[in-house]
């Protein structure tokens, strides 16, 4: 290839004029300096570059003057805009404070915070230093008055504020306060749903929302779902395997320990009463405890004579006799938890796929289920909220559009309900149907949209902008973002099996237009997948060596997976990598065997740090349940300054997730509103001719994507010497 390349210098040199040939030679060696600095991650050097751009009038380097200047601007925008919104946000923080509004303080001095340059800076601030020990007594009143909700929240801030700053110490701290109050507020939630609603209510005036709509009576037996078809098999056999295959090599006796501190915590919380009567008696309640603890004391002395499998057999045998003597719960709560309590001791990637939750862990790995086709998520005010409808859905032509609020479904209110609940309501058998009741704030009363459940495939792969759909329902995408540059974008959002197949569709519809010149390959917000998906889709960029590994706790490595070279199809392609602190798992894999290979440049905010993988296993007759456990870590490629990294977040660790040659971080509301342009520009309708719809150019154009215009900055650069790409591309079709 680099033969070729010189035979057409010297063939330029003898068959063109001389100064002709020098800015040629100067504009691919300014290109090629301007991607070796930003592979080496010198934002600096590639700043400097950008102030001498070669000289010369082609259209080409017109066109890329135009683009830069935009760049530059865009930036200098951004400052002000941000400098400005801080000063705001500090100024709002202070207000809200001198009113009392602790809630609105605090999320006024996280806003400052992800505004600042330094995350430190807040922090040292008096006034903010003010709001958080207003925060810290909220939230010990709160806990003493049993106002879980509002403590769980306030302490979700300060975790948050804490995070990635020099104060790790206080991360740790909120951190694991914040989980303990989210596991009792979860118990109010399922087993005492009228007064969490109550709690809910609370919480809504506090935060200036309105509240909730009123508790359906149907919402009260939700937890016996929750709860169906579980037995003591599931327990025993999910925690044999956790034993047994863990990475941790975790003990019998934190596995039991776990399991009765779980349980216990049910006795700590009268408030239960409203669905369990006996625990509204304190004799009762003491009587369990007493119990309860008489077993934590036991269990390492029979763990000496007798195997951790038997221990676990007799204890849950005592335990479910205790509670026939004193708060007589359904066996199925006290299994629920006994087995979450246990798994808790293990990794956050590890649990038991209880009966009603296994659908939807089969949904999120085949990549296809039946249902309406609608992607949701809870509100800030805990509302059901539509996300988007997917693409030739029954949703997407029945009439869902982004930011509908589902409040019923078949009639039955969804307040209180988790996005889990709703999707077990909204999803079903195929052809049955389902009304879904919509709030949206163009319409004064509620819809009532009926909805016939089909299968609905989740397509993981997406171009630049959607062009128009087919009768079919199928998305006909324009994959180039640059078209007179030819730079190709693709989005991933999940590693599912299919996904690999698509990025070759992808890629020959690009080449039936012309062959690229650069690629964007954008993780953002993709939180994983399949690991062997991963795996063919870094080969796809990386010609040999090393894609990824896998070692135990020892750290002897378990498998290694390796590059085939007659599968790198798109080695040559100029590439960059968007990723964010959504991107996990899979994306972590792909991202960062791609920079350990050099294979194309990273863009973005340190990704979310899940290394591990896990193995599921079914449990219980009938396969009914499924336990799934971290079984080993995945390391990176090597590379010159040493072993290939662990990119797992630990507790207590600071180097973790696979950080970005370039680091461009965008502020909530960008993210906000790019994400919201994304969406808007690709509601594509059939029955219409969609001309008012925004441009997706607009993430560009308007400077909302700092990290996309940066990758694709980096791209032009690279194109400019594009006279010579034709031969510095391999063709997937040869």
């Amino acid at each position: 290839m680099r033969n070729i390349y010189s035979l057409l210098l010297l063939i330029t040199c003898l068959s063109t004029p001389l100064s002709y040939t020098f800015a040629a030679d100067s504009t691919a060696e300014w290109s090629a300096r301007v991607w070796s600095a930003a592979s080496e991650g010198e934002w600096d050097v590639v700043e400097t570059l950008f102030d001498s751009v070669p000289n010369g009038s082609s259209e080409i380097l017109t066109t890329f003057r135009s683009k830069l200047d935009s760049f530059k601007q865009h930036r200098e925008d951004e400052k002000k805009t941000n400098t400005i919104a801080r000063n705001e946000a500090l100024s709002q923080m202070r207000d809200f404070a001198k009113e009392g509004k602790v809630m609105q303080a605090m999320q006024s001095a996280i806003k400052a915070q992800t505004l600042s340059d330094d995350l430190n800076s807040v922090l040292y601030d008096p006034d903010a230093h003010q709001v958080l020990k207003e925060v810290e007594s909220t939230i010990n009143d709160s806990t003493e008055n049993k106002n879980l909700l509002v403590a769980q929240t306030l302490a979700y801030y300060l975790r948050t504020f804490y995070e990635d700053t020099a104060r790790r110490d206080l991360y740790e701290f909120w951190k694991k306060l914040h989980e303990e109050v989210a596991i009792d507020s979860m118990l109010l939630r399922y087993y005492a749903p009228e007064y969490h609603h109550e709690l809910w209510v609370e919480q809504s005036i506090l935060r200036g929302d309105d509240p909730p709509d009123a508790l359906q009576d149907k919402s009260k037996d939700l937890w016996k779902e929750r709860v169906d078809e579980i037995n003591q098999f599931m327990v025993i056999q999910s925690l044999r395997k956790a034993e047994a295959e863990h990475m941790d090599q975790i003990s019998w006796e934190e596995l039991l320990t776990g399991g009765i501190d779980a349980v216990r915590r049910i006795g700590g919380l009268p408030e239960l009463a409203e669905t369990f009567p006996n625990l509204s008696d304190a004799t009762l309640r003491a009587n369990w405890q007493s119990s309860l603890d008489e077993e934590s004391q036991s269990v390492p002395q029979y763990l000496r004579h007798i195997s951790g499998h038997k221990t676990l057999i007799q204890l849950l045998k005592r335990i479910l006799l205790a509670n026939d003597e004193t708060l007589n719960l359904p066996e199925g709560v006290l299994l629920r938890e006994f087995g979450d309590g246990a798994m808790s001791k293990l990794d956050r990637y590890s649990a038991i796929v209880w009966p009603n939750e296994k659908r939807q862990f089969d949904q999120a790995t085949e990549g296809d289920f039946v249902g309406v086709g609608i992607v949701i998520r809870e509100s800030p005010t805990g509302e059901i909220l539509v996300v988007n409808p997917i693409d030739g859905s029954p949703a997407y032509y029945g009439g869902v559009v982004p930011e509908d609020i589902i409040s019923h479904v078949n009639g039955s209110s969804t307040s209180g309900w988790s996005v889990s609940d709703a999707v077990d309501k909204i999803t079903g058998t195929r052809g049955t149907a389902v009304t879904l009741t919509i709030k949206r704030e163009t319409q004064e009363e509620p819809l009532d949209l009926t909805l016939k459940r089909d299968r609905i495939i989740l397509r993981s792969v997406s171009g630049w902008n959607k062009k128009e759909i087919s009768e079919d329902g199928e998305p006909i995408w324009d994959w180039y973002i640059d078209p007179q540059n030819h730079i190709g974008y693709i989005k991933l959002t999940g590693f599912s099996k299919s996904s690999y197949a698509d990025i070759l569709a992808a890629v020959r519809d690009m080449q039936e237009v012309a062959e690229p010149n650069g690629l964007i390959l954008d993780l953002r917000h993709n939180p994983g997948g399949l690991l062997p998906t991963a795996r063919k889709i870094s080969n796809l960029f990386i010609k040999e060596g090393s894609i990824v590994s896998g070692e135990n706790a020892n750290g002897e490595m378990l498998f290694n997976m390796k590059a085939f070279p007659n599968r790198a199809y798109l080695s040559d392609w100029p590439l960059v990598v968007l990723i964010n602190q959504g991107s996990a798992s899979a994306s972590e894999i792909v991202s960062g065997s791609v920079q350990a290979h050099d294979a194309g440049i990273i863009v973005g905010q340190r990704s979310w740090g899940k290394g591990s993988v896990q193995t599921v296993h079914n449990i219980g007759s009938g396969d009914l349940a499924l336990v799934k456990l971290t079984t080993q870590f995945y390391r990176l490629p090597a590379t010159e300054d040493g072993p290939g990294r662990l990119v797992h977040k630990r507790e207590g660790s600071t180097d973790w997730g696979v950080v970005p040659d370039i680091e461009v971080r965008m502020s909530p509301e960008q993210i906000s509103k790019s994400l919201e342009l994304r969406r808007d520009s690709q509601m594509l309708l059939l029955s219409s001719d969609n001309s008012e719809l925004p441009s997706i150019n607009g993430l560009l154009t308007e400077g909302l994507d700092p990290q996309l215009e940066t990758a694709l900055l980096l791209l032009r650069a690279n194109a400019l010497t594009q006279t010579y790409s034709d031969f510095r591309h391999a063709s997937l079709t040869k």
